[in-house]
């Protein structure tokens, strides 16, 4: 299991907090390119999402326990 403080440390800056929904630019600015058929670019920018969603919430349910209680 990790540390006490790192585990605080990741529950206060990257859970407890709603800087994580600017994310969601990147699959709207995706969808917003392919329309444009800027295929390469759009599918990229999804995939970047994919990726960092994927990795926060592996790292929030299995690394870190984060009770926002």
């Amino acid at each position: 299991m990790v540390s006490e403080k790192l585990n605080l440390w990741y529950c206060d800056t990257f859970v407890a907090v709603p800087w994580q929904f600017f994310f969601l630019i990147l699959p709207l600015f995706g969808a917003f390119l392919y329309g444009q058929e800027k295929y390469r670019l759009a599918w990229t920018l999804i995939g970047i999402w994919i990726f960092i969603q994927l990795t926060f919430s592996a790292l929030t349910n299995f690394v870190f326990s984060c009770s926002l209680e």
